[in-house]
């Protein structure tokens, strides 16, 4: 074969192969043409970053700028707009700059400039909401705290981090179990933890699975570990009640724990009050405000102080205020104390200390509700303890208020005159029966002096609603103590350490200690008691310890002890008690029942060493028993008894009256013209009137 034969042939294999890459090309690039006409791949390039266009009409854009701009010309061409135009871009660009300056006046070394600027700052209300977000950003942990105390915008706090993801239940339960191994040394922390987690197999959680998006099928695909989290919180609440485990769970990152179990139940009104008892009690660890800013608690108690339930605003409002260093009275409010007014950050400190203590089966919640009315249902529905929201008037309101009181006053008329003729006398509803000779009353109101009681409102807590209107200067505190009649209870619900502790001598041993915490009869400041049942014992051995012991903080709580209203108090026992023990083998009564028998001989001695200790006190003591005069039905089968007899209610100090209510109504006022309440008022107004007057001259 010729050379020239090759190199043809060479040429002819060469270019088949050619022909035949081409014509595969070809068929690949008309496969995928279709292929993307099918299927738009580009969805797949995540990582691609594009610019995004909006395709307009020019002409219809050209013509809405021309009349946007012939308006803008029309405006500025008015006298006022020239005017008001230069001042109104002045202010916009003013507005942010001053509060710019007060939160930087806020943030500084001086504890009186820090209190001004947050004064001044909570009156803001011109900002835009971006306005308030980028100061948000500027804030720090005391100045957040300050303005929620504050009752400010809620726009002044961020929200709390990936508010809508949460931790697996899975992972989170690992951590927790971890942290409770870490204080597994107290006693109780060891039972529970054995009781909680003791059948729980815990599973490894995948890394792409730590966290969930929240959705309300989490609690049904995890029901399990749901249930153990609303287990762990119960332990918690028992837990941080303990001031060094309190700081361990603080360090071991419990907060953070605690808003993720937060998050996952957010909509568990229930779990969200447990939760804010949880965080009100690590909140009295010292020094601890930046852990609770970080990791976005601040956010949530200042909400949580707008809450329609009585309950979640104190507590919440409680938790604030002990973390808050900048309050004129720095004092804390420990896991029994909770501050029932104010709930806001005041200028001056308290005049008076007004403390409530619930007798047994009773709660701060619960016990001093006002008396059944027309609005009973509605305001305690649903499950719900809602707050008495005054009424606030707008500009217009209060504008339109202001002229009528200048027309009334023009015209001679006083607008704060009562319904009836001043020659008329109302008794009260609740006038006593019966009274020791020298009691006083008031016992009736002037006409010209009374209102009709408005049936629509109804106080959940009269204590706290209704004494604030007579006296915005004092402070009211309510005592509250978990109680029950059986020790089968207890055993079964939790680890039933408080059954030791239920005399009424360590229970007002406890009180004492949380009371000097929380200062009161600090500097001389007048304390009044108000205790119903079994909470009036707790009262006298509290004045009984604080006058003999040996630190000052504690003996100023009971020598400036100025007045005691004892509601259904069984100073010498109960018959009911003696009851109970005849069912001791069915019901196992706890040690508050077993103690309060009639004629007990630790009653009997508590009571004597009051009367002698009370009676030296300098200035006297006021001292109001009422006892009740209608009988109570003890059981659910309608059995009517005197739990607490006239005569065991009545002792040889004070005023003594008898009311025509049951044990469980004469804590309950029907209405602020109830004798109940305005002979509680009559007592507080005597001190107030003697602070006026100053101490007496020596004789």
């Amino acid at each position: 074969m010729t050379q020239n034969t090759l190199q043809k042939k060479k040429l002819a294999i060469g270019g088949g192969v050619l022909t035949a890459i081409g014509l595969l090309t070809c068929e690949i690039f008309r496969i995928r043409k279709k292929f993307s006409a099918l299927v738009n791949t580009s969805v797949m390039d995540y990582d691609t970053k594009r610019p995004d266009y909006i395709y307009i009409n020019y002409s219809i854009y050209r013509e809405s700028l021309r009349k946007m701009q012939e308006e803008e010309q029309s405006k500025s061409k008015t006298f006022v707009n020239i005017i008001s135009h230069p001042i109104e871009k002045w202010w916009k660009a003013m507005k942010h700059s001053v509060a710019w300056r007060l939160l930087q006046m806020a943030q500084s070394t001086d504890r009186h400039d820090r209190i001004k600027a947050v004064r001044q700052l909570a009156l803001v209300e011109h900002l835009k909401s971006w306005d308030y977000q980028h100061l948000a950003q500027l804030c720090d942990a005391r100045t957040a705290v300050s303005l929620a105390r504050s009752n400010c915008d809620l726009r002044w706090f961020l929200a709390p981090r990936h508010l809508g993801v949460v931790r697996n239940p899975r992972a989170l339960l690992k951590d927790i179990h971890r942290l409770l191994e870490d204080v597994q040394s107290n006693k109780c922390a060891a039972k529970l933890l054995q009781k909680t987690f003791g059948r729980y197999e815990f599973q490894e959680v995948a890394e792409d699975e730590e966290f969930l998006h929240y959705t309300r099928g989490l609690h049904k695909k995890l029901s399990t570990e749901m249930e153990l989290l609303k287990q762990i919180i119960d332990v918690l609440s028992h837990l941080s009640e303990y001031r060094d485990i309190a700081e361990r769970i603080i360090c071991m990152g419990g907060l953070m724990h605690l808003m993720d179990i937060y998050k996952i139940f957010r909509d568990d009104f229930e779990m969200k009050l447990k939760i804010c008892r949880v965080v009100a009690n690590l909140s009295v660890c010292s020094g601890r405000a930046e852990d609770f800013f970080v990791t976005g608690w601040i956010t949530v108690l200042a909400k949580w102080t707008r809450d329609e339930d009585m309950r979640m605003c104190v507590t919440s409002a409680k938790s604030l205020r002990n973390l808050d260093t900048d309050d004129a009275s720095l004092c804390l409010y420990k896991s029994k104390i909770y501050p029932l007014y104010p709930l806001w950050r005041r200028k001056k400190r308290p005049e008076v200390d007004v403390v409530f203590v619930h007798g047994i089966l009773g709660g701060v919640f619960v016990t001093w509700r006002q008396k059944e009315g027309a609005a009973t249902m509605e305001m305690r529905g649903e499950g719900i303890i809602r707050m008495s929201q005054p009424h606030r008037k707008s500009f217009s309101e209060e504008l339109l208020d202001s002229i009528e009181e200048s027309i009334e006053k023009f015209e001679g008329i006083d607008r704060n005159r009562g319904d009836l003729p001043e020659d008329w006398e109302v008794v009260y509803e609740d006038c006593p029966e019966g009274s020791s000779p020298k009691a006083s009353g008031p016992f009736s109101v002037p006409g010209d002096e009374w209102t009709p009681p408005d049936l629509k409102l109804y106080s959940n807590c009269w204590a706290m609603d209704w004494l604030q209107e007579s006296f915005p200067d004092i402070r009211v505190i309510g005592l509250n103590y978990d109680s029950t009649l059986s020790e089968w209870y207890s055993k079964c619900h939790g680890c039933g350490c408080h059954i030791t502790r239920g005399t009424v001598e360590s229970r007002a041993r406890e009180f004492l200690e949380q009371l000097v915490e929380a200062k009161v009869g600090d500097e001389g400041r007048p304390v009044v008691w108000v205790g119903h049942s079994m909470g009036g014992l707790i009262v006298k051995s509290i004045i009984n310890q604080a006058l003999t012991h040996e630190d000052p903080r504690v003996q100023n709580i009971g020598s400036n002890t100025r007045g005691i209203m004892f509601l259904g108090t069984p100073h010498r026992g109960t018959p009911v008690a003696k009851l109970k023990q005849h069912m001791q083998m069915l019901l196992s009564p706890t040690l508050e029942v077993r103690e309060m028998e009639e004629n007990a001989k630790s009653l009997l001695q508590l009571h004597s060493d009051f009367v002698r200790k009370v009676s030296v006190l300098s200035p006297g003591v006021e001292i109001v028993s009422i006892a009740e005069g209608l009988p109570t039905n003890v059981t659910k089968f309608k059995l009517s008894y005197h739990v607490v007899t006239e005569s065991s209610a009545k002792i040889e100090l004070g005023d003594f009256y008898r009311l025509n209510e049951d044990h469980l109504g004469i804590c309950k006022p029907a209405s602020k013209h109830s004798f109940l309440y305005q002979r509680l008022i009559h007592l507080i107004r005597r001190i107030h009137d003697d602070l006026r007057k100053g101490p007496a001259s020596p004789a």
